[in-house]
């Protein structure tokens, strides 16, 4: 019998794309659970992204769609909403909603990203990440600390690979969030030469905004913005907190902070990354 869960970001995508090829066919939900011999209520749980897609149901599904080409594609979509994420493997310090957001950076398109305290993670060298660790949870042993820098290295992964091709990525960073000096002079100085060196990259944007900028856009927290390849997908919104995160694909919400996004990003006196310094870094490289 199949398993209904939660539903991970895969398995909503291909809930998605199935229940836009019924669409597309013309067929209702009546006729598909016919074919395939269950209930309805399975095919809006399979639609829905709660319940995995069974093999032996594929060549039926896509008979009735007429779209017998794509049976290929659509059983290697399935197996994959079936493998273990590396992440997994951390599920004691990678909360459920961060869980999603890493499936979902793997999935995008285009990642945008609002930083008004610190970097974000997808940003961040190990030693800033783990100063930034140290000073949040400072019972933290270093097995913990250890563990934690492992998953930021994987997460970054998603920048570093060749196929399929990484997401864009557009990063605004407040001023005041790169005068914090998390770690120390040092690590800073490092990770202002990683945030160049990330910005020297196709696809890759990241800006500062001055302190005396008067944009009111984005009076906020830390925000990530997800657009994903698949167009059936709603793209999503991570507005982080004190004690967690908020994800929402709400489409009025989503809307509004992605014209906030694109407010702020009109700011005429934000400058590229490569062109930002401060005078403790010129100091240092004089």
């Amino acid at each position: 019998m199949p398993v209904e869960h939660s539903g991970s970001a895969a398995l909503r995508q291909l809930g998605s794309r199935l229940r836009t090829m019924r669409d597309t066919a013309g067929r209702s939900v009546r006729e598909t659970a016919a074919a395939l011999g269950v209930p309805p209520d399975r095919v809006r749980g399979l639609e829905a992204g709660r319940i995995d897609l069974e093999p032996a149901w594929v060549r039926p599904l896509l008979t009735l769609y007429g779209r017998q080409a794509e049976t290929d594609s659509v059983l290697a979509e399935a197996a994959g909403t079936r493998r273990a994420a590396w992440w997994e493997a951390y599920r004691d310090i990678v909360p459920q909603w961060l869980a999603d957001q890493l499936r979902g950076e793997e999935q995008a398109e285009v990642i945008r990203l609002y930083a008004p305290l610190f970097l974000p993670d997808l940003l961040q060298i190990p030693a800033y990440g783990a100063a930034l660790l140290r000073g949040r949870t400072p019972d933290a042993d270093e097995a913990e600390v250890a563990r934690s820098l492992d998953v930021l290295a994987r997460r970054q992964a998603v920048l570093d690979r060749s196929a399929p091709r990484p997401p864009v990525l557009w990063a605004l960073i407040e001023e005041s969030a790169l005068r914090r000096r998390v770690g120390g002079p040092e690590v800073m100085y490092r990770q202002l030469a990683h945030l160049r060196a990330l910005a020297a990259r196709p696809g890759v944007t990241i800006r500062v905004t001055p302190l005396h900028t008067t944009h009111i856009a984005l009076m906020s927290g830390p925000v990530q913005y997800l657009r994903f390849r698949a167009p059936e997908l709603a793209d999503r919104l991570l507005l982080q907190t004190g004690d967690g995160a908020t994800v929402t694909e709400q489409a009025d919400v989503v809307r509004h902070y992605l014209m906030a996004l694109d407010s702020a990003a009109s700011v005429a006196d934000s400058v590229p990354i490569g062109e930002w310094s401060t005078d403790w870094e010129e100091s240092k490289g004089a």
